[in-house]
């Protein structure tokens, strides 16, 4: 049978620590939509101008850190799966006529394994253009099934935000705020504000998150190559790095996050449409668990498969 102090005491510390990753996961996810996930549309022959183009192309370049295609993109569905339960995940986006994002819904479940017990996290996400900017919400879960397959909830957490603009649209900064529900019954209020700048070229240089909950705060660098490709983005506990093929397609991207866990994701392309945006992807997943003293604990190892549908 399922006893909850036990449990608690024999989990303390890794629960502390999953309720604080569990925080700034949803505070962070919004602010970088899943990556080999082709955001950007083009206006084609419409009759809508090079700065708007321009502008649609940086603003979905901060939700996606991906270059802009030759192509006249609607709508784009992306799935994905693991035989082994470790993650399902839907994203559908839907885009204007010159290209700009106007909506987004997403839903993810991942169960991962920590000694004898199964977490769950799961996150409900939306965005939609309004005006000049983007409202967004969140709903985040972290749960844990014992061995007896009962499950006690961590931590919950809803947050309401908003990516703003400049008076031509371009996106300049977003802010959020969040309410937070723990299994001790601490409630938490968080507020925070995201600035996005940029380099002498008009790119994406950083963003600087500022925000009220410690260890949430994080500024990002952003860095590219002679041919204006995104090859790293780096923060003091996150680096993502970025390779193409001879075509200039993204081939492979390569995130390592350091916290109270070392997790590293590899996604690599294996195909793509005709506009070179990729159609089926794997992502591999390690993820080492550190004891209290950062020594090695236990590793863990994943796999899942990656879909995209596109509708011109």
């Amino acid at each position: 049978m399922f006893n909850q102090q036990n449990h608690i005491k024999s989990y303390s510390f890794f629960r502390k620590a999953f309720i604080l990753k569990g925080i700034l996961i949803v505070k962070k996810v919004l602010l970088s939509l899943p990556l080999m996930c082709s955001f950007y549309a083009y206006a084609g022959d419409l009759n809508c101008s090079t700065d708007t183009i321009a502008i649609n192309n940086f603003n979905n370049f901060v939700f996606a850190q991906e270059r802009p295609f030759n192509d006249s993109l609607k709508e784009m569905n992306l799935h994905t799966t693991s035989q082994d339960d470790y993650i399902n995940n839907t994203v559908q986006t839907k885009f204007d006529d010159c290209g700009a994002l106007i909506e987004l819904t997403s839903h993810e479940v991942v169960k991962f394994s920590i000694h004898d017990s199964v977490s769950v996290k799961s996150i409900d996400m939306s965005m939609k253009k309004n005006g000049h900017g983007w409202d967004y919400k969140s709903a985040f879960k972290l749960s844990v099934i014992n061995q007896d397959n009962v499950e006690k909830t961590i931590l919950q957490q809803k947050m309401n935000g908003k990516f703003f603009t400049d008076q031509n649209g371009k996106i300049t900064e977003a802010k959020d705020s969040s309410y937070t529900t723990t299994l001790d019954k601490e409630r938490m209020l968080t507020r925070a504000v995201t600035t996005f700048l940029t380099d002498d070229k008009g790119r994406l240089s950083e963003s600087n998150r500022v925000s009220t909950l410690e260890n949430d705060s994080v500024k990002t660098a952003f860095l590219y190559d002679a041919k204006n490709r995104l090859v790293r983005m780096q923060s003091d506990s996150t680096v993502k790095e970025f390779t193409y093929d001879d075509d200039d397609r993204m081939l492979t991207n390569k995130t390592i996050e350091e916290f109270f866990t070392t997790e590293t994701t590899a996604t690599t392309c294996n195909s793509w449409n005709t506009f070179g945006r990729c159609t089926d992807a794997e992502k591999k997943i390690t993820t080492l668990i550190k004891d209290e003293h950062g020594g090695k604990d236990s590793v863990y190892n994943y796999h899942a498969n990656i879909k995209y549908n596109y509708v011109y």
